[in-house]
């Protein structure tokens, strides 16, 4: 990242300004701006940084301002294409922006090296891969340890100075300015500065904020989660965003990416290490979701809450079975454990609580036990299920009452109609049982966000997991018209350890051949055993 840029104010701003507010008006009024701006070349990290943020110059123009994530110092023409297409254009149609990339740091002593190999082997090759953003060669061999480079602290003040250098020569009347990862960082504080100068009631520049992959939102960002936490290694958890402010703002994420969706109870040690891995296989993959042509029809919109508007995209797969499916591992044997650990995982969260209030870590979980049961119920019979159809099996066996062989149910129940145990009525008993226990067990009261974007009726907490699902996201979406770089740009296990993968894959499958034949065998011997005892028999078909 070599030398930094600072900006030295030492002139004071004078604006005459006529009747009326310029913010937001169909005509905007004559406005006269004077600046004083000294730019300072200099190599020491710790450099004092301006609380005030710099004043913008009005004309007719709009301008965007990209900044990238960890490892990605500046956004190459690739990003910024993706940027506009799926995240700027649809929160401001109709507006002419030019699109300016920003040079910062991002880089967070002594783990940007990891980050950076993180993100060659597992992440998105377009990004990571050769000529991307993020590509290594770019960085001379001695900063690719990480441990030459500014802290995260210190990389965000240069990242601030170095945003309001950009927006100084590039304002104009209309800003938006983007940040993902350590860019939201960046574009937070900012964000705290701009509205500590601008407080409600007087007049803002118009300046508008999109943030993707957020370490400070409220209900769900790492910072947020433990405020005014300090790491020894200069980072700082400086807590939520503001929503309060004049400058509009959008918030997307996904779930279970370890930055902006971490557990509310840490505890829960499985979610936190789906979350650690999330980092890997969901906050790497950031840009694999799309907002359409009018956001708030999608179903991932959360809602607005004062100057913020939050947008969610749930994740099909746990990145805690990430490694495994970049090993090769057959998602069919993965199907069969999935379920229940989804379950187990969100037991880390409380989704009824809204994105917009600051939600510091918890310790103990307030879970309605009946639903936390009923829903390891269903999960567990999906994984039942999913492993019977490895063999063919039926996907729950019904076993007829001792002394009938009368067959009742086309050889999949014997007995009298009176006398036969149902499996399947047997556990919607135990889930009726466990549901009378607490009228909340349906989680009624709650409003829940259904694939149309409509409120659904209640459901479990696994039921909702389900109702949102990456198809339904994608309909109507409006993707990057691009040829991706490479024609793996979508596969989440992407970069060389897939390649690796994709070998060790071909042996699994071979193995998940014979120990499919096992289970089939050790199926038929045990069919073979029930069909022994006088009056029982039981039949394995669909």
């Amino acid at each position: 990242m070599g030398n930094a840029k600072y900006i030295g104010r030492v002139g004071a701003l004078a604006v005459a300004l006529g009747v009326g507010n310029v913010r937001r008006t169909a005509t905007r009024m004559t406005v006269t701006i004077g600046v004083a701006v000294l730019v300072v070349m200099a190599t020491v990290v710790r450099v004092p940084v301006s609380t005030v943020s710099p004043p913008v110059r009005l004309s007719a123009d709009s301008t965007a301002l990209i900044m990238g994530g960890g490892t990605v110092s500046t956004p190459d023409d690739y990003l910024v294409e993706v940027i506009k297409n799926q995240y700027i254009e649809p929160t401001h149609p109709g507006q002419d922006n030019e699109y300016v990339p920003v040079t910062t740091p991002m880089e967070a002593w002594p783990i940007t090296g990891v980050v950076r190999l993180l993100g060659i082997a597992f992440g998105p090759p377009d990004v990571w891969g050769p000529g991307g953003a993020g590509w290594w060669p770019d960085e001379p061999w001695w900063k690719l340890t990480g441990l030459f480079d500014p802290t995260l602290d210190q990389a965000v003040q240069i990242g601030v100075s170095n945003l309001e250098q950009a927006m100084v020569e590039h304002g104009n009347d209309h800003l938006v300015i983007y940040g993902i990862s350590e860019g939201s960082l960046i574009a937070t504080a900012e964000k705290r500065k701009l509205a500590e100068q601008y407080p409600a009631g007087t007049v803002a520049p118009d300046i508008d904020f999109v943030m993707q992959g957020t370490f400070n939102l409220p209900n769900g960002g790492l910072h947020a989660r433990f405020p005014g936490l300090h790491l020894p290694i200069g980072w700082t958890f400086d807590g939520p965003a503001p929503t309060d402010t004049q400058f509009d703002t959008v918030m997307i994420n996904r779930q279970y990416d370890g930055i902006a969706d971490f557990p509310l109870y840490p505890l829960n040690l499985v979610a936190d290490l789906n979350a650690l891995l999330g980092t890997v296989y969901v906050h790497t993959y950031s840009w694999d979701v799309s907002l359409p042509p009018d956001p708030t029809t999608s179903p991932a919109y959360q809602g607005t809450h004062g100057d913020t508007s939050y947008y969610f995209f749930p994740t099909e797969e746990l990145p805690l079975f990430g490694p495994l499916r970049t090993l090769g591992v057959p998602e069919k044997y993965i199907d069969v454990v999935e379920p229940v650990f989804k379950v187990i995982v969100e037991l880390g969260y409380d989704r009824s609580i809204p994105p917009w209030q600051p939600t510091p870590a918890r310790l103990i979980p307030m879970h309605d036990p009946a639903t936390v049961a009923t829903d390891l119920v269903n999960a567990l019979g999906e994984g039942i299920t999913n492993a019977k159809a490895l063999t063919g099996s039926a996907p729950l066996l019904t076993i007829p009452a001792p002394g009938s062989s009368a067959d009742t149910n086309g050889g999949g129940v014997v007995g009298s109609p009176d006398k036969v145990v149902d499996l399947n009525a047997v556990g919607d008993g135990i889930v009726n049982s466990l549901s009378a226990f607490n009228p909340l067990s349906t989680d009624q009261g709650h409003k829940q966000v259904g694939t149309d974007g409509e409120n659904s009726g209640p459901q479990t907490a696994l039921g909702r997991w389900r109702k949102l699902t990456p198809k339904s996201l994608t309909d109507g979406f409006k993707f990057t018209p691009l040829k991706p770089r490479s024609s793996n740009r979508n596969n989440r296990t992407g970069g060389p350890v897939a390649t690796v993968g994709a070998n060790i894959g071909d042996s699994l499958q071979q193995a998940g051949q014979d120990v499919d034949k096992t289970i089939k065998k050790a199926t038929d011997s045990v069919t073979k055993g029930f069909s022994g005892f006088k009056g029982h028999t039981v039949d394995s078909k669909d």
